[in-house]
């Protein structure tokens, strides 16, 4: 039996495109595959949200953000060394076994390692799972026709590419023509991520995307008085129990996407009842529904504000038309975004790229 082993990086704070590696390897173990996250070093497993999740470790993958140029490498090594004290970065009571492949194994590597992956585990079948389709070609700079064969989209031992919405698939396919893209569909678990009826006057944001122009809109409502009496929160660094926990008493959650392969937080602030404004960095598109959503165009600040400032004042006003947004924007995420889903969508994908894997 093939083993399917997810690279990931050792990054150890609030981040869905993470947790998402960590629950497609829970999912595959659940079907009776096997299945491992691997990460770089052999003291290192993510722990900001609950997990058994089967971890393996490999020297090469702590190599693989040195030998990556990309902006987005550097700013994760930044937010690291934000984030964590050197001394509790690696918890010597993990003691990880380290990667042994067969031939027949697959490794499985996040988009955002960009051109890295082109020379990593080359004798080994390969997919990428692409969550932001926008990161795909990071660090590529300008196609050079002496080496442009040596991108991963255009290897042979590629069997396909997993992304996460259908902005992504249309993404993917314009350029993967002999080779398979699977969309897994994400759940949203109800079981963190309830929906709570009694709101407080408080908007909720994530200040990591768009600093620039959340601080526009926020000043823009404040010089203009709207913000007195409400309650901003930012969800930044907090562990998934303790953003649930914010988002159930917000009445407002402000939506940065940007350049998103689908842009989770919306979609949780949704399940949680909250009123949803803001952009829909394009994979957003499929959940940001007129009536349940309030959709601005992308970086259009001023119009940000003017919408933004219309959904406190209806708080306010008619509130009774305002909880109805909220419970509705909860009822559409948990009929379309369930667990279930996902995982019934995860073991179809994978049904699939076994199967092509053995032809």
């Amino acid at each position: 039996m093939s083993h399917i082993y997810f690279i990931s990086p050792d990054l150890n704070t609030p981040a869905g495109g993470i947790k998402q590696l960590y629950r497609q390897v829970d999912v595959l173990n659940k079907k009776g595959l096997k299945a491992y996250v691997v990460h770089g070093h052999r003291h290192f497993k993510v722990n900001w949200f609950k997990n058994e999740t089967p971890v393996v470790w490999h020297p090469i993958v702590a190599k693989l953000d040195k030998s990556s140029n990309s902006n987005f490498k550097k700013k994760i090594k930044t937010l690291v060394k934000k984030t964590f004290k050197p001394e509790i970065e690696y918890d010597k009571s993990i003691n990880n076994k380290k990667l042994v492949l067969n031939p027949d194994d697959i490794i499985v590597f996040p988009e955002f390692y960009g051109k890295a992956i082109n020379t990593v585990f080359q004798d080994q079948k390969t997919v990428v799972y692409n969550q932001n389709c926008y990161y795909s070609f990071r660090g590529y700079g300008i196609p050079n026709q002496a080496n442009s064969n040596t991108s991963i989209y255009k290897q042979d031992r590629l069997q396909g590419v997993i992304v996460a919405s259908v902005d992504a698939v249309s993404y993917v396919e314009s350029f993967l023509v002999e080779k398979p893209v699977y969309r897994v569909r994400y759940g949203i678990d109800k079981n963190v991520f309830s929906f709570q009826a009694n709101k407080k006057k408080q908007i909720a944001f994530m200040p990591r995307k768009l600093r620039e122009d959340s601080e526009q809109i926020l000043n823009i409502l404040d010089i203009r008085g709207v913000l007195d009496g409400w309650n901003i929160v930012s969800i930044q660094g907090m562990n998934e129990e303790e953003v649930a926990g914010v988002l159930k008493e917000s009445a407002v959650f402000l939506s940065f996407n940007h350049r998103e392969g689908f842009g989770m937080p919306p979609a949780e602030a949704m399940s949680c009842g909250c009123i949803v404004v803001g952009y829909t960095g394009q994979g957003g598109e499929e959940y940001f529904l007129p009536n349940i959503t309030y959709k601005v165009p992308q970086r259009n600040v001023t119009k940000f504000a003017e919408t933004l400032e219309q959904v406190m004042l209806d708080f306010d006003s008619n509130p009774k038309k305002m909880a109805k947004v909220g419970l509705e924007a909860s009822k559409f995420i948990e009929s379309e975004y369930s667990m279930k889903q996902e995982e019934e969508s995860i073991v179809k994908v994978w049904q699939e790229l076994l199967k092509l894997k053995d032809r």
